[in-house]
Parts: C-alpha cells; structure tokens; sequence
C-alpha cells in the first residue's frame, strides 16, 4: 500500500524514511537546479558555487547510506520497493557528482589555456644569445684570414 507508505502512517520507522527519502529528493532537485548556476557564474564565485554543489553531494550521499540503512529494516513486503526508490536517488546523484567533475574538469583545462595564452603574450622576446652571435663573427673572420 504505497500510499501508506507515502503518508507515513506506517509507523515512526517508515514514517521518518518517509520523511529523509523526500529530503533527500529534494536536495538532488536542488543539486540539479544549482548546476545550472555553474554555467552562468562569474569567475569569482563559481568556485563557491562548484563548493556548495559538492557540500549538497555529500549530504546526499549520507543521507543514502541512512536510507539503506532504513531500507533494508523495512518490512518484505515493502523492501524491495524501498530499495528500488533508494537506489534510484542514488543513481541521479552519482551522475550529478560526475556532471560536476566534468565542469570542474573544462574549467579547469580553460584556465590553464587562458594562463598558457596570458603568458605567451606577456612573455618578451629576445634576440639570439650575444655569444651565439660571437660565435659566428669570430668564424667568419677565421675564415677570410686565411
């Protein structure tokens, strides 16, 4: 009877499973809302933005590790079914982690292009090595003294 399980009215155990699942589904909806954020942030706080996401990540993930925990003391009836919402969540959240260590990634593969590229239009450059250049001079004059 899901609509039991649902209300909560299936006693304080399911009901406070109940009550964390839903949490929990919450967070991963707001993970997924916060994601788009990273796109539009400006340099300066992205990084608070990337730290926040992560922080909810790993809230989520220990809110799973107690909903398995309640998962697996449900009655047999209804554990299978727990198990199935348990790991569904836990399936969207490990593609929102990996979702963020790709951003992570590209952003941070760009900001090693823009300082590879900063560098190559600051850098100053320089004519030969004077002694090169000696070098040559001191041959060219062996060679026309002979």
């Amino acid at each position: 009877r899901s609509s039991d399980l649902a209300s909560g009215r299936e006693g304080a155990q399911g009901g406070s499973m109940e009550t964390l699942y839903h949490q929990t589904n919450k967070q991963v909806h707001e993970v997924q809302f916060h994601m788009g954020r990273l796109e539009t942030s400006d340099k300066e706080s992205v990084h608070l933005v990337e730290n926040e996401i992560q922080a909810q990540i790993d809230q989520i993930f220990s809110n799973l590790e107690r909903l398995e925990i309640h998962s697996s003391k449900e009655p047999p009836n209804k554990r299978q079914s727990a198990k199935l919402r348990v790991d569904q969540l836990k399936y969207d959240v490990q593609h929102l982690q990996s979702a963020l260590r790709n951003f992570q990634h590209r952003r941070y593969a760009r900001e090693q292009q823009e300082r590879e590229h900063e560098e190559l239009m600051t850098r100053t450059y320089t004519t030969n090595d004077p002694d090169t250049a000696i070098q040559i001079d001191e041959a060219l004059q062996h060679n026309s003294a002979d």
